[in-house]
């Protein structure tokens, strides 16, 4: 038997292979990206830290910070809140919103701010040298403002000497002072926390899809590729191939050749209808003739039966030049017209049933309806066919 598999099973082992080399991708890929992960586990941080902000936003949480404590007055979530800055920045921040707070008239706030800068600077260990620095700082940025510079001057003396005295610190915070909403922290994630149920589950889902599509796909190619029950009235086995095609004027490449096999999808050869000769330098073709066609595997031999206009088939040079082939037989085109033709293993019984001629003389076809059924002879041996390799080339 031949072993030459039939074009819908190699289209349908494509597909199946193609969607096989998804699913294993898929997993590959998973697989790799798993120990990927688990090698170099992400770490999240819960967002960024305050000193990785831009200077715009960093001045907008030190701000924040600073307006918090006054409000609530809790030193220990000021300086964990601040850790994250530099000793100036703190001071000049500090001293900035001290000396705000003074041009405004709330110098119970100012104060307040003050002891902040103390308790920071107990808590962190300021050295006096960092804490010139920034008094310069502001004292050269506010030295035309005399409110804010004397601000500055009361926040440095509190801060270099710890003498200057510190007023009781009011119990009801000004109503002009609006209290920050304080944001819950979000706790960090445990390094390595990724949701693998969730992962594995999408994974698992998609395979089982990918797995029914391809159950669904071969079962609908299966159905389509299954040859149709042929009703077959005739007598002996029914046909391998029924085929009814028509030629229109226009169609100058018009070839149906189909290729044939047996129910168990072993090839056996080919047959069809083309054009074989036509009116040279005529556009669209004037066609004076069809070749009727039938290549036989087992025994590797190719018959054709050539359907003629009158104007060809009485033509002797035309008539000659295809009884020149002795695989070739001249049929002349008559409406109900039927010829048979047969090789080894396979019989083609064909028959015309419409011609139109393109003119009076009948020279050439303006439409030409054909119908072939292409048989299994009787106890034919479909394993025949193999062609003998001489000696020098067999390895």
């Amino acid at each position: 038997m031949s072993t030459r598999p039939s074009f819908q099973s190699a289209q349908r082992f494509l597909i199946i292979g193609i969607l096989a080399g998804i699913i294993f991708g898929i997993i590959l890929g998973f697989i790799i990206s798993y120990v990927y992960i688990v090698q170099n586990p992400p770490v999240y941080q819960g967002g960024a830290f305050p000193d990785e902000l831009t200077e715009a936003y960093q001045n907008h949480y030190k701000a924040m910070v600073v307006d918090s404590y006054i409000v609530n007055q809790e030193p220990e979530v000021a300086v964990e809140r601040m850790k994250r800055f530099d000793p100036q920045a703190q001071i000049l921040i500090l001293g900035e919103r001290s000396a705000a707070y003074v041009a405004a008239g709330r110098g119970v706030e100012a104060q307040l701010i003050n002891n902040l800068a103390v308790t920071l600077k107990n808590s962190q260990g300021w050295d006096d040298e960092t804490i010139k620095a920034a008094i310069a700082e502001l004292t050269e940025r506010y030295q035309t403002d005399p409110a804010r510079s004397q601000a500055i001057s009361t926040f440095s003396a509190q801060l270099l000497n710890g003498q200057v005295p510190v007023p009781a610190p009011s119990t009801e915070p000004d109503s002009g002072a609006a209290a920050t909403p304080q944001v819950p922290a979000v706790p960090p994630a445990a390094p390595g926390s990724i949701p693998w149920l969730g992962v594995l589950l999408c994974c698992l889902a998609l395979l089982v899809a990918l797995v029914l599509g391809l159950l669904i796909f071969n079962r609908m190619s299966s159905k389509k590729s299954a040859k149709p029950q042929i009703v077959w009235e005739g007598e002996g086995r029914p046909p391998l191939k029924q085929w009814r095609g028509t030629y229109t004027l226009g169609q100058d490449n018009y070839d149906e050749f189909f290729t044939i096999e047996t129910e168990d999808g072993d090839f056996m050869g080919e047959s069809g209808i083309g054009i074989m000769d036509s009116k040279p330098g005529t556009s669209p073709k004037e066609v004076w003739s069809f070749d009727v066609g039938l290549f036989d595997k087992t025994d590797i031999t190719t018959l054709s039966r050539v359907v003629m206009s009158d104007h060809a088939f009485n033509d002797e040079t035309l008539r000659a030049k295809v009884e020149a082939n002795p695989q070739a037989e001249a049929i002349l085109a008559e409406p109900g017209k039927k010829f048979s033709f047969d090789t080894t293993a396979l019989r083609v019984d064909a028959e015309i049933e419409e011609v139109e001629y393109g003119d009076d003389e009948k020279t050439f076809f303006s439409k030409l309806t054909a119908n072939l059924k292409v048989f299994l002879k009787e106890g034919a041996d479909i394993r025949r066919g193999e062609m003998d390799i001489p000696d020098e080339f067999k390895s």
